[in-house]
């Protein structure tokens, strides 16, 4: 299925653009082909490709064990075309598994470990899958989700003492097979990522061998300037499209390693680091700034880039990161629907300038357009923001969607933001995320960072409330994390309030103050704010 052209109506095509030298990509390619031979042609054979726990698997081996597992899904009845929905914790058999489907022309579905029967069964009947593969350690949810599609195999994708079902290993050729790649259409699909479903329901982002490649030839190549020294390491997980890119495109394209730690935990990526000589790490902001606390600066010497992205990066955890790191946090944004990242403030040879998400990456034009009119908004003001570039928005089979998402040629995502004279860009909220109160549009990002000011606040997200007097359409009312060793209540409440009024602009201070444990968020670390908002219409 030709990802542009077959899954795309074509009043709602994103333009695509190759400006870069290299791009001049053949009309047949197959990602892992590339990757793979490309690792062994360059003589990269012996370089580490990954490092799990105690194991250190090289280029050379990982390319056998992934034609292999190519041979066990071929023997397993899988074709190309088949989409295959994986749930394997971040361990080398889930890069053999996702590699090998991409080798013989099948699309890899990975879901986070997270996910429970239900989740896992809506992706399965939306892709219209005709294969689930699990770990044996996970395999009770995705059994239950396959219960209600007998049409779909379930197989175990590492051993297991389940000898009712198929299992790869039992497939697995003794002998390394001869490379046996399918021939693929550039634009053939070969990856589908379902969003977080932060917003709503997930939707499934669609992605061509020439997208995975691309996005490294882009970003990864001309921000980050990989080199065959690096290490790559940090908790984002595969099945997201920040931790595709990280862990299973982009070490291969430029013969960099990567760590692979299904403990996504904050001591756990410390050891990892210390142990391995991690020199590029990538989290979301949260998890920074826990690994700021209590931070010994010497377990992450070996750090050349410390990148986050995800969600907003207020001041106060930018200062904690660096005044207990020593470096600067290098921010980003990026979709699922893009496969990966577009604007960064990581560049060769440059410190990061503080504040800003930074400048369109190589590869990609970006714009900020008015939000009823479609058209460029001068620099300094808000707008949505908009992207063309090398890879482009295709949802499954949803076109209604698609063609709400894509305008004009333009990715337009509803994400407001503003552009300086210099193209560097500034995250203000999700448009949808903004409360008007009084006739203020008030940004829930802006208010969440005066309050991260405060001490007694550990975490927090605003969200819009009714108003309990009826004098305005909603107030902001701000859900709380306190800090250890501060009291939750009204005191602490009013406490909050008082500092905001005296270091933000009145208008946009809650109005009302709710304490909670943590705060709802996705596996990747994004904020349900769909859940807050349902919260506070009910008043809790």
């Amino acid at each position: 299925m030709n990802k542009y052209r077959e899954l795309c109506p074509a009043d709602a095509r994103p333009d695509l653009r190759f400006d870069l030298a290299g791009m001049d990509y053949p009309a047949r390619m197959n990602v892992a082909e590339i990757l793979l031979e490309g690792a062994l042609g360059s003589g990269w054979g012996g370089r580490i490709a990954y490092y799990h726990r105690d194991e250190a698997i090289d280029y050379r081996a990982l390319r056998a064990r992934v034609l292999r597992h190519a041979a066990a899904l071929r023997a397993l009845g899988v074709a190309p075309g088949d989409r295959v929905v994986v749930r394997i914790a971040d361990t080398p058999v889930l890069v053999y598994v996702l590699l090998a489907a991409h080798a013989i022309g099948a699309v890899p579905i990975p879901t986070y470990v997270q996910l429970r029967a239900d989740d896992l069964a809506f992706r399965i009947e939306d892709s219209g899958a005709r294969f689930a593969l699990a770990s044996a350690e996970l395999l009770d949810e995705m059994a239950a989700a396959v219960a209600a599609a007998p049409a779909v195999t379930l197989a175990i994708a590492d051993g297991g003492t389940d000898r009712t079902l198929p299992s790869l290993p039992a497939l697995l050729p003794e002998e390394e097979p001869a490379p046996a790649y399918f021939d693929s259409h550039a634009e053939d699909l070969t990856l589908i990522v379902y969003t977080s479903g932060s917003t709503g329901r997930p939707k499934g982002a669609c992605h061509c061998h020439r997208d995975l490649i691309a996005s490294a030839d882009s970003y990864w190549k001309h921000c980050i300037g990989p080199t065959e020294d690096d290490v790559i390491g940090g908790p984002p997980s595969i099945p997201f499209s920040l931790g595709y890119g990280l862990f299973v495109i982009f070490p291969a394209r430029f013969g960099s390693a990567a760590v692979l730690e299904p403990d996504k935990s904050v001591e756990a990526s410390l050891a990892a680091i210390e142990r391995r000589g991690v020199t590029v790490f990538a989290a979301v902001v949260s998890y920074c700034r826990m690994m700021a606390a209590g931070l010994d600066r010497g377990r992450i010497a070996s750090l050349r880039r410390a990148m986050t992205g995800g969600e907003p990066l207020s001041p106060e955890t930018e200062t904690l990161w660096r005044e207990a790191s020593g470096t600067v946090l290098e921010q980003f944004i990026g979709t699922t629907e893009l496969f990966h990242c577009f604007v960064t403030a990581s560049e060769p040879g440059r410190t990061a300038r503080s504040g800003t998400m930074g400048r369109a990456s190589p590869g990609y034009e970006v714009a900020v357009l008015d939000a009823d009119t479609l058209a460029p908004v001068a620099d300094g003001e808000r707008g949505l923001l908009a992207v063309k570039g090398c890879t482009g928005t295709v949802y499954w089979r949803n076109e209604e969607r698609q063609r709400a998402l894509v305008r004009d040629g333009w990715n337009v995502f509803p994400d407001v933001v503003t552009r300086d004279s210099e193209g560097r860009f500034r995250y203000v909220a999700r448009h949808d995320d903004m409360i008007v109160s009084a006739g203020h549009n008030i940004s829930p990002v802006e208010v969440e960072t005066a309050l991260l000011g405060h001490a007694a606040v550990l975490d927090c997200a605003c969200v819009p409330a009714p108003d309990p007097a009826g004098l305005r359409d909603a107030i902001v009312k701000a859900y709380v994390v306190a800090a250890p060793g501060f009291a939750a209540g009204g005191a602490l409440a009013r406490a909050l309030q008082a500092h905001f009024k005296a270091t933000a602009p009145p208008y946009m201070y809650p109005r009302a103050i709710a304490f909670l444990d943590a705060l709802p968020k996705t596996p990747n670390g994004k904020v349900l704010r769909s859940e807050l908002r349902a919260r506070a219409a009910s008043g809790g």
